[in-house]
């Protein structure tokens, strides 16, 4: 019998989940019978399609617009998702800028603490939960030419750590995902065109291909799914084996 991840009944909340890596997880969350809720900042217009898309999948979105940077619209976000669904079981912090060094900061570092604070005492009461932050291998690697962007994705790996070790004990396992040469707007502002994106990168992968954002989403999948209940702390590396075994 084939195996089936199978997450109905459970709550998950993907930040910045308009487009790219959280797009793909909120859908993939969605397909497994989660219950999500994708907070972004753009207008819900914006996003109309993708919540069709997914209700196509599974079930509806829901969709909420609270910047995570701010301490109290990131307890909103966790206790609006609470109220409504009766539960958070997974947090996904996805969210990323590409802006100055305190924005940065805010979002990628405190943005996520914030998040995983106040869903910490809701999972705690329900037994449990899982959180996965999306962080970078740049933080590793120092690629990207953008410092600000590196040292806090640099900063949300070693969170990641930190709450992995504060929260086992009341049954939240936290992981993280480290992805790199992921198709994204970010990477396209490198070249003029995919095919010269392509021409750069693919004899550096040793998979010979770059890596999508389903790619990663599978992978928090995974992390979400009893089939990681032994998984604690780890930041899997998402980028085809370039950083370890590549150019």
């Amino acid at each position: 019998m084939a195996y089936v991840i199978d997450l109905s009944g459970k709550t998950a909340i993907v930040t910045g989940a308009a487009k790219g890596i959280g797009a793909a997880t909120a859908r993939i969350l969605a397909e497994a019978g989660a219950q999500v809720v994708i907070d972004d900042l753009v207008p819900q217009e914006a996003i109309e399609t993708l919540l069709s898309e997914i209700e196509a999948v599974g079930l509806r979105p829901d969709y909420l617009r609270e910047d995570i940077s701010d301490p109290q619209q990131a307890q909103r976000l966790i206790q609006q998702t609470a109220e409504r669904f009766g539960s958070v079981d997974i947090l996904i912090n996805n969210a990323g800028v590409v802006a100055d060094w305190d924005k940065s900061f805010d979002v990628h570092v405190k943005g996520a603490y914030y998040c995983a604070e106040a869903a910490k005492e809701i999972m705690a009461a329900n037994g449990g939960g899982r959180m996965v932050n999306v962080t970078s291998t740049c933080s590793q690697s120092g690629g990207t030419g953008i410092p600000q962007y590196v040292a806090t994705k640099g900063g949300l790996f070693s969170l990641t750590r930190y709450l992995a070790r504060t929260y086992a004990p009341l049954g939240i396992l936290v992981n993280g995902v480290m992805p790199a040469v992921i198709m994204s707007d970010m990477i396209m502002t490198r070249y003029e065109s995919e095919a010269e994106m392509l021409e750069h990168y693919i004899p550096m992968m040793p998979i010979r291909r770059i890596g999508y954002p389903i790619d990663v989403a599978r992978i928090i999948l995974f992390l979400c799914s009893e089939l990681s209940g032994f998984i604690c702390g780890e930041i899997i590396t998402a980028d085809g084996g370039r950083m370890h075994v590549g150019i």
